[in-house]
């Protein structure tokens, strides 16, 4: 799951008729689909090894690097959703050229989710459904907000160790990191996913190391190895964790559960407050 973390361009809106076949190219929009109550309108979804049981029955038309645009096709869809910077753009040129309807969306910040749940409600004819879905997301993340100042954590997200990535501010984990009052070590990194070296961790001496994973297979030494430099901050603070990325990497709803965990981590590492002069 970690190749989600790896694009991001903005958000494109299209409007579109209310669709009846509708064909999905990514898990995080067939997640959504399902979610609308809309599952009956899907005719083939992109298959990333993670799709849920009750789409057993719909056709799969390829993996993210073997998209195949003949079955894609061949489903006859009158609605294409796809992800603006993770599917091919010719294979997405040629279907529009073809005269299929595409409706392209890329959300990379907590906001834009809330944006393509609207969106899709309108294009699946499920408007009030997406409304509601709303409601309750923009409740839950305002009552998780908290704003960052003096006592903000320093925050480091350990995509991968050798070598090391990490997430900027311009990414959604990077803006969940900063909605919950975390301060994100290299978040004005320019790109998405930026490689970054160990001795630019130490310099930044994060509170807080959080390494993103699928399982806890091989993410046991990534730890192991910044127990070895006992002078940074998340060391001494006990501040070494690991996330599940299924839980913040896909951009839906769903994502709340993992930005729940994230707060609830990020506010422990929150530091003292200093006492006021007294004069």
């Amino acid at each position: 799951m970690r190749g989600w973390l790896l694009a991001g361009l903005l958000l494109q809106s299209i409007c579109v008729p209310a669709a009846e076949r509708v064909v999905s190219l990514a898990p995080f929009l067939t997640d959504m689909v399902i979610m609308l109550d809309a599952t009956d309108r899907l005719v083939g979804v992109l298959n990333d090894g993670h799709l849920p049981p009750e789409i057993d029955d719909i056709p799969r038309v390829g993996g993210h690097q073997t998209l195949s645009l003949e079955l894609i096709v061949s489903l006859k869809p009158d609605l294409v959703l796809a992800w603006d910077s993770g599917n091919p753009p010719a294979l997405l040129d040629r279907l529009e050229g073809w005269g299929i309807q595409v409706l392209r969306f890329d959300p990379k910040d907590l906001s834009s989710i809330a944006t393509t749940v609207e969106r899709l409600g309108e294009a699946l004819n499920a408007a009030e459904r997406a409304t509601e879905m709303n409601q309750r997301y923009r409740a839950a993340l305002a009552e998780l907000a908290v704003p960052v100042d003096n006592r903000s954590p320093g925050v480091f997200i350990q995509l991968w160790d050798d070598p090391l990535y990490t997430v900027t501010g311009n990414q959604l984990i990077g803006d969940a990191v900063k909605h919950c009052g975390g301060r994100n070590v290299f978040e004005n990194l320019p790109g998405l996913a930026p490689q970054v070296g160990r001795e630019g961790v130490l310099a930044a001496n994060p509170d807080l190391i959080l390494v993103l994973a699928d399982d806890g297979k091989s993410v046991t030494e990534w730890l192991d190895r910044w127990r070895r430099f006992p002078q940074l901050n998340a060391v001494r603070r006990n501040g070494l964790h690991v996330l599940d990325s299924d839980r913040l990497v896909r951009p839906t709803p769903g994502v709340l559960d993992g930005v729940q965990r994230l707060c609830e981590l990020i506010e422990r590492q929150r530091r003292p407050a200093q006492a006021s002069a007294t004069g």
